[in-house]
């Protein structure tokens, strides 16, 4: 009975509506916009449901996401060759039972399209993805974690949840940290929560102080991180 509901969920949610990632305004209307991300039902979203592109791009939110932190770097990221999703996840929940219900989405995916596949996960997003590194055995997928906090305390205490150690021979993977100091997130902890030892297949980017002449705090991290792989960095970024 459970691996029925399962399978009916996986169907169920490819059939959700979902927003067009171009009807959603970065400017004036940033938070309306990003309610209505939020408002999208638990599951893996298409945001781009005309489009043919030749990667998939997947963002996951962290928690207490209002939204409107996603849309510039999703459409930054997004071109002509980029199919965008996104990931709503019931963040009560640990981030590993989110990882699973994801990676059930993406293999289902899988199941009708090759495309190679991008993770973009955000604070507790990243942590989701991250879980991802050393499990995945399918196509090659390349796993970014931003801003999160993959060594903090709480999940030991409180999940079944184990710090990623090795990447598998189909992953690729990247952590993105903000500066503890500035991060709202992350400067009341004794520690750096993002920090964990560095292993094989295992890349860390260090983001600078300020972004565009602000400081760089957790929000910021992700459109940081956007201009930064599109090449959009200004000189005051460094």
């Amino acid at each position: 009975m459970k691996n029925l509901f399962h399978a009916v969920f996986l169907m169920l949610s490819f059939e959700l509506l979902s927003l067009d990632l171009y009807e959603l305004d970065p400017d004036e209307n940033y938070l309306e916009s990003g309610a209505s991300l939020m408002e999208l039902d638990v599951g893996l979203h298409n945001l781009e449901e005309g489009s043919s592109g030749k990667t998939i791009l997947v963002g996951v939110h962290g928690g207490d996401s209002r939204g409107f932190e996603w849309i510039y770097p999703l459409q930054t990221l997004d071109n002509q060759d980029v199919q965008t999703y996104f990931f709503r996840w019931d963040t009560t929940k640990c981030p590993s039972e989110g990882a699973e219900i994801l990676s059930s989405e993406l293999k289902a995916l899988l199941s009708k399209t090759r495309k190679p596949i991008v993770l973009v996960g955000h604070s507790l997003g990243g942590v989701l993805v991250s879980q991802l590194v050393d499990s995945w055995n399918l196509q090659n997928i390349s796993i970014h974690a931003i801003a999160a906090p993959l060594n903090a305390e709480e999940f030991f205490k409180y999940c079944e949840y184990s710090v990623p150690t090795k990447v598998s021979a189909q992953v690729s993977f990247t952590q993105w940290r903000t500066q503890k100091d500035l991060d709202n997130a992350f400067n009341s902890y004794p520690y750096d929560p993002q920090v964990i030892p560095i292993f094989a297949g295992m890349q860390v980017i260090d983001l600078p102080r300020t972004y565009r002449g602000r400081r760089l705090g957790h929000l910021w991290a992700l459109s940081w991180t956007a201009d930064y792989i599109q090449g959009n960095q200004e000189e005051n970024d460094f």
